[in-house]
């Protein structure tokens, strides 16, 4: 993807990951304009960059990058002009620059590169097999409390789709949405990694705190 000129979406409380769907509601009027613009479009041409918000001190909206390009790929209109759309992730962003002439953000875009250097495919292998490995894990310690959905890993097993599966953890973990963030902002690799050091830290807790998960199923013992 070359650099694109694009609507901008920000929101404060919102993380696109590539290869994860994002449903919304969309519902401000200037929003409204921006779901009509992009139906205008050919269906492979509806994107949106959606990307982090925060108000500053000065209480305008600053755009925390990178964000992440989705494609619109369902959209239900409502009765009132309201909708529901799916965005679904494609690649991460930064801004080159904002350009005026809409109701709503917009700018041109250059995508961040998303790729495994070769000579670290050893490391990748291995934070492949660990992240599967611990997501499962995560799953089977929660007696079934996970925000993780396992079927949704489905069709990642093999190495090669590392950035896919650690992006639809990172998606799917209950994190704060600074720490979302923060991982949005690393190269896939270091991102794989990083998960794994949350998912190994989850496993641990939940792991400790099994001998007391018969007292809150029975709260009469406590």
């Amino acid at each position: 993807m070359a650099a694109v000129l694009v609507p901008i979406f920000p929101l404060p409380n919102v993380v696109l990951f590539p290869d994860t769907l994002l449903p919304l509601h969309v519902f401000e009027p200037r929003y409204r304009q921006m779901v009509a613009d992009l139906l205008a479009r050919p269906a492979a041409e509806r994107h949106v960059g959606m990307i982090l918000s925060a108000r500053n001190a000065a209480g305008t909206l600053d755009l925390l990058e990178p964000g992440c390009v989705g494609r619109l790929v369902a959209h239900e209109p409502l009765d009132d002009g309201r909708s529901h759309i799916v965005l679904a992730g494609e690649t991460r962003f930064g801004i080159a620059r904002e350009v005026a002439g809409k109701p709503y953000r917009q700018a041109v875009v250059e995508p961040l590169a998303d790729d495994i250097p070769l000579v670290a495919a050893e490391r990748a292998e291995s934070a492949h097999a660990e992240l599967l490995a611990l997501a499962a894990s995560v799953v089977s310690a929660s007696y079934g409390g996970s925000p993780l959905d396992l079927s949704s890993l489905a069709g990642l097993g093999a190495p090669s789709r590392l950035a896919a599966l650690a992006n639809r953890i990172a998606s799917q973990l209950d994190l704060p949405v600074a720490r979302k963030q923060s991982l949005l902002a690393e190269p896939p690799l270091a991102r794989a990694e990083e998960l794994a050091g949350i998912l190994r830290s989850r496993v641990k807790l939940l792991r400790s705190l099994a001998p007391f998960r018969h007292l809150a199923a029975n709260p009469e013992h406590n």
